[in-house]
């Protein structure tokens, strides 16, 4: 399966409120798509994609590491940086921490998207 590319946008937080309005008047019947994160301002998204959180997903789209310390010792880094960063990245919906297969390896950083687009004229 072909990964996508991971859409962000940034709107208003007056047209982020019109838009779950709707939603919750049952007018519209989804607000976000999953493979878009919103943001209400280009400074709340450059505090998300830090360069070394940019860092940390292009290697791990182009390396393909076993683990997040196999990750960490890729990036030459602290693994508690790397781990923290790697959950934050995961919770926001941009990769997946999957078990791995040998348990010694712990979870294994997957991406969900081939790359980022980004939507600053909505």
């Amino acid at each position: 399966m072909k990964l996508k590319k991971a859409k962000i946008i940034i709107k208003s937080i007056k047209e982020v409120k019109l838009e779950w309005s709707k939603a919750l008047r049952g007018q519209v019947k989804m607000v976000q798509k999953k493979d878009e994160i919103i943001f209400t301002s280009l400074e709340a998204a450059s505090k998300v994609f830090t360069k070394g959180r940019m860092e940390i997903l292009q290697t791990i789209m182009k390396e393909n590491p076993r683990s997040i310390y196999d990750l960490a010792k890729i990036l030459e880094k602290d693994f508690k940086n790397v781990y923290t960063d790697v959950k934050f990245l995961s919770e926001i919906g941009l990769i997946e921490l999957k078990e791995s297969k040998n348990s010694k390896n712990g979870l294994k950083p997957v991406a969900r998207f081939s790359g980022i687009e980004l939507d600053w004229a909505a």
